[in-house]
């Protein structure tokens, strides 16, 4: 091939390349920074931590969507459902003692102890900033829920749509297999039962009924989880959401509601390891220096 020909055909393969690269959708793209939701582009997901997830227990990866970011933190919110926990086991505690108080609740230390350990490294746990007063692991609240900027908001309410539900969840939350059926009751936790039910019109729970509750598959086999927010109606009762995709109230003793962490993750605390971003190919996060 000639000299001059063989340039034009450079020239015309790296012009083909490039094309190529530009019409690529941006989330082929590896993620060198995090950013919020936006509707153009959605969610960046990742991948922070571990915690059992199948029916036998098997430790995963955690997956969380970035809901916002600012010069000092990134919000998350995990994908799914991670566990099975009453909000406080004592009704009338709650009501009269706590005052509906998150931060003094059994979910609360429960997050900030137990879980906080067994789902972060700690490395992993030191690039999370506490919410002031409550800890390094948290429950989203009702305005949270709410926030159309982090993609949320009561989207479908009262629909029974499965494939609409699928297509466009809202609040909505699917729970792991290991919260659905492995996880929950553990009697050496409530030594004195009466203590757990004191103030609770609710006879004992079975077994069945301490796992993480899940919708019919009619109205999509999603499961409802707890927020950090107490009920303005009842002192006995916190908002959790709903079969609807709404958000309601329940009393905290229920074993059968979800917890579905969330977290700040401190800015300039960590770099991107791999990852598109998307929920196949999550960020994968690693303390900075590390």
């Amino acid at each position: 091939m000639r000299p001059g020909l063989y340039r034009s055909f450079s020239l015309r393969l790296l012009l083909l390349i490039l094309c190529v690269i530009m019409a690529l959708p941006a989330s082929v793209s590896a993620e060198t920074e995090l950013r919020g939701y936006s509707p153009e582009q959605g969610y960046i997901y990742v991948s922070l931590g571990q915690y059992p997830q199948t029916a036998d227990g098997r430790v995963q990866p955690v997956l969380w969507r970035v809901l916002a970011a600012d010069d000092e933190k990134c919000i998350l919110l995990s994908e799914y459902i991670l566990f099975a926990r009453c909000m406080n086991a004592s009704l009338t505690a709650y009501r009269d003692e706590l005052k509906g108080d998150f931060s003094r609740t059994d979910l609360c230390t429960y997050l900030n102890t137990v879980f906080l350990e067994d789902a972060f490294s700690g490395d992993e746990a030191a690039m999370l900033l506490p919410m002031e007063g409550v800890g390094k692991v948290f429950l989203p609240s009702v305005d949270d829920l709410k926030n159309k900027s982090y993609g949320l908001g009561e989207t479908l309410v009262g629909s029974e749509n499965v494939k609409k539900i699928l297509a466009n969840p809202g609040l909505r939350a699917w729970g792991t297999e290991w919260a659905i059926m492995n996880n929950g009751y553990d009697p050496a936790e409530y030594t004195d039962l009466k203590k757990k039910y004191e103030g609770s019109s609710r006879k004992k729970m079975p077994l069945k009924e301490l796992r993480l509750f899940e919708y019919s598959k009619g109205k999509g086999s999603h499961s409802p989880y707890w927020t950090r927010d107490a009920s303005a109606s009842d002192g006995r009762q916190a908002r959790c959401t709903k079969a609807t995709g709404g958000i309601g109230r329940l009393e905290v003793g229920r074993d059968n509601l979800g917890a579905r962490p969330m977290i700040y993750l401190e800015q300039g605390s960590y770099t991107i390891a791999s990852g598109t971003g998307s929920m196949d190919d999550p960020c994968i996060i690693v303390r900075k220096g590390e």
